[in-house]
């Protein structure tokens, strides 16, 4: 269930990220006026439904999304992963449908902004468009490394790829780089590496013996980033 909140983006804590640096208060409060809605949502919660028009953009301000696209025969394929300071539905521009179907992992807290609004919004704010542009690039950037990743790693490379990619994005937000809970389950991160679920657990286990890592549940300590690092590096994974 969805519950509306007031909202404040120059006291969010995850303003540094969301907004260019540098903006004027007048135009933070413009960005304000534009967002609509701050909910907050629980497990499950979608946000909009793969093949839905595409009308607005999505903020995180707190909690974790997961992005997923069923195909012909049925199956889902997890996509991506949404952490707080990240926009979703980007990738709905273009085709002026939501590629993707995406779903709160945990309680979450998101921004929703009209997108005809903001892009009128970037003709007045150049650092606010600059800053839209480069998230999209961002986007664009990190979906083809991934790819490029994908096609050539073992998968124990992917998985420890994938620790590394989600420790950097925490430090970049002021949490833990190396202590942080999974929203995800086991079958999210092997649909969205590719692989089975059984051999992202023993991958999990193995690391875990190897004294790479830490894990109980969905909590998962990195006690060897720079062992997980020679892995993702290793020609042999």
């Amino acid at each position: 269930m969805k519950h509306a909140q007031l909202h404040s983006c120059s006291k969010c804590a995850m303003s540094q990220i969301c907004l260019p640096l540098g903006i004027a208060k007048t135009d933070v409060e413009l960005l304000e006026n534009l967002i609509q809605s701050s909910e907050t949502l629980q497990v499950n919660d979608a946000i909009f439904q793969q093949g839905e028009r595409f009308s607005k953009v999505y903020a995180v301000k707190s909690g974790t999304f997961k992005s997923s696209r069923i195909d012909g025969q049925g199956n889902e394929h997890v996509t991506a992963f949404h952490l707080p300071g990240e926009l979703i539905g980007l990738d709905g521009i273009y085709p002026d449908t939501y590629s993707s179907t995406t779903i709160a992992l945990d309680t979450a807290v998101l921004c929703s902004m009209d997108y005809d609004e903001l892009t009128q919004l970037c003709t007045s704010i150049p650092a606010l468009q600059r800053q839209l542009l480069r998230l999209l690039s961002r986007d664009i950037y990190e979906s083809y490394k991934a790819n490029a990743e994908n096609a050539d790693h073992t998968a124990a490379q992917k998985l420890a790829s994938f620790l590394n990619n989600l420790s950097t994005r925490y430090e970049l937000r002021g949490y833990s780089a190396l202590s942080f809970n999974l929203a995800m389950s086991r079958q999210d991160i092997a649909s969205h590496l590719g692989l089975t679920p059984e051999t992202v657990s023993r991958l999990l286990k193995r690391f875990k013996h190897d004294g790479l890592i830490d894990i109980e549940n969905r909590h998962i300590e990195l006690k060897d980033a720079g062992g997980l690092n020679a892995l993702i590096a290793c020609a042999n994974g």
